[in-house]
């Protein structure tokens, strides 16, 4: 099993990159009421007050962790060693809580700079070793559970980090750990060779990459298509690998396919089943609503796109809407980011094509690639989660996060600050909002789509490249309404984190109800979004969304309500 420890959230786009906006006109707001449960007054934990740049990697004592490990075992099958074994246990546990923070800050540094063969190859055997150690966790524990200090351990740990160890054994094995050492070792060059600006072809007798090209003139299309079947062919190659590994790791396990045992590692409260009914109901209200929408903006949106304000740029704005009705943990939240220098806003060519948060410890910290996402969106986006990460806390060994939830933390804001546009863009704000819009039902589209493309892939994972290929561009032209045959080996999740995908599609539509409840009621909407953030840690999805008043995205209307929404605003 990946190291799933590693709390994370990230951005998906092939061409187009997650945003939201909305109408300021009310009185097109949705028909359908809503009851807002009162929050709790957040509570903000303890933080270590460091810089990121001091934060200094070292790399753990790995074989003391491996000898705490056996001598609590020995221990627990001793008499008269309750307080010891109980005590080690919480060494162990801390021990792995700098583990983890180790891990992050090797990850961030090898994402900076996929060049560094320092970083990388330090994320790399930690990562390994993480699958090694979650095993030995899984064997200590079991050994705590059959002893008699089982009662005094479960008092001690509580049944809730009983319950999350029952999963999680389920979930690795030792007969799996050189599998897992071949994912580490796939994922890790898939993110290198993604980086790389060396895919060529000739062009007027010149060699050319993608960055020579004018990608609006029709002449350099056909070199565009060539070095993309170049990319495609080797980061194709990575993932038909992966794809193999993967469905092995699974059997070992005792997995009828793959997909469940994603489902399980992700800890998803609905099935694939739910997810292929959603996606239905996507492809019924959704794809004929945007080909509309898309006929009748795109053109316009095309016109106002030169000059916008870049994701730095943003940062002023969401300042400013934060201080002005958001609850105030957010405000130290940002204040705190900014003060720490935890985040990356860069587009050096050796970074990591990607946008995500992720947390240190207790500290959360934001990496945005400039290259690929321009917009300040992504940084409210991505400012979503690492609020809700810095409502945490401290995490330990088999704590998780929820993507779904998360998804929905991050797209949530997005949509309440369509408020703040006409600041943003002034009078290109109505465009924006409905450019924006289009975005988050093409992250709806999308998600729905890559889901479908995995399940297929998985069922028959001796597919050819080719074949891959050809079942995108089908599925693509499906949703979207044109074919996109080679670019989706860009989608970093296909190849990190699988059946990652729905979650943005789910959480988008649960993004747009707030963006529907705050035409109707923008106070309800910020106590909606209130109530969603303040879910952090080993929780799920549709019990959070009840409890914050917003709707289940898959037995509910949710779906054709947007759709009826956005056409009687837009269309």
């Amino acid at each position: 099993m990946k190291n799933m420890k590693k709390l994370f959230a990230g951005l998906l786009s092939i061409t187009i990159i997650l945003s939201g906006c909305t109408s300021n006109n009310p009185s097109k707001s949705s028909d359908v009421m809503y009851e807002i449960p009162q929050a709790k007054e957040e509570i903000i934990p303890q933080h270590d007050d460091i810089d990121f740049k001091d934060m200094k990697y070292e790399r753990p004592d790995i074989d003391g962790i491996y000898a705490k490990i056996k001598d609590t075992i020995d221990k627990a099958k001793q008499s008269e060693q309750q307080d010891s074994v109980l005590s080690q246990y919480d060494q162990i546990l801390k021990a792995l809580q700098n583990y983890d923070q180790m891990q992050v800050i090797a990850s961030i540094h090898n994402h900076l700079d996929l060049t560094d063969t320092y970083y990388e190859e330090e994320n790399q055997l930690l990562d390994n070793e993480f699958v090694k150690l979650d095993n030995r966790m899984n064997e200590m524990t079991k050994i705590i559970m059959e002893s008699e200090y089982k009662d005094a351990f479960v008092k001690k740990m509580g049944q809730a980090f009983i319950d999350r160890y029952e999963v999680n054994r389920k979930l690795n094995s030792p007969e799996i750990e050189a599998l897992s050492e071949k994912e580490t070792k796939l994922i890790n060059q898939y993110n290198k060779r993604s980086a790389a600006n060396d895919y060529t072809t000739i062009k007027d007798g010149k060699t050319v990459t993608i960055d020579d090209l004018d990608l609006s003139s029709f002449a350099d299309i056909p070199a565009y298509y060539e070095i993309y079947e170049k990319r495609n062919k080797e980061l194709g190659g990575i993932y038909q690998e992966l794809v193999k590994t993967r469905v092995e790791i699974a059997k070992k396990l005792g997995y009828e396919n793959y997909s469940d045992y994603a489902y399980e590692v992700l800890k998803r409260d609905y099935s694939k089943e739910d997810a292929a009914k959603f996606e239905e109901k996507v492809l019924k209200y959704i794809a004929p609503l945007y080909q509309k929408l898309n006929s009748e903006y795109s053109d316009k949106i095309h016109a106002i796109h030169d000059g916008q304000v870049d994701v730095a740029g943003g940062m002023p704005y969401l300042e400013k809407a934060l201080q002005s009705e958001f609850p105030k943990a957010m405000q130290d939240a940002f204040a705190y980011m900014k003060q720490h220098g935890l985040y990356v806003y860069d587009d050096q060519k050796n970074m990591l094509h990607a946008g995500y948060t992720t947390i240190i410890g207790n500290e959360p910290f934001m990496f945005i690639n400039t290259s690929d996402y321009k917009d300040p969106g992504t940084m409210f986006h991505e400012f979503g989660h690492y609020y809700n990460f810095f409502l945490m806390g401290d995490t330990i060994w088999n704590d998780s996060n929820n993507l779904d939830l998360a998804e929905v933390h991050s797209q949530g804001l997005e949509t309440l600050m369509y408020a703040y546009y006409e600041d943003i863009y002034g009078e290109k704000a109505e465009l924006m909002e409905i450019s924006n819009l289009m975005n988050m039902l093409s992250s709806i589209l999308q998600g729905a789509c890559e889901d479908e493309f995995q399940q297929e892939v998985f069922k028959k994972p001796d597919m050819s490249l080719e074949e891959m290929n050809q079942l995108h561009a089908e599925l693509y032209k499906k949703y979207m309404g044109y074919p996109v045959e080679y670019e989706w080996v860009d989608i970093h999740h296909h190849f990190e984190t699988p059946f990652y995908c729905i979650s943005y599609a789910t959480s988008a539509a649960s993004a747009l109800e707030i963006w529907m409840m705050s035409m109707h009621d923008r106070e309800d909407a910020l106590q909606a979004y209130r109530n969603i953030t303040q879910y952090t840690l080993n929780t799920q999805y549709l019990e959070p969304l009840k409890a914050s008043g917003l709707s289940n995205p898959f037995d509910s209307d949710l779906i054709m309500n947007i759709a009826d929404q956005f056409t009687k605003q837009f269309l």
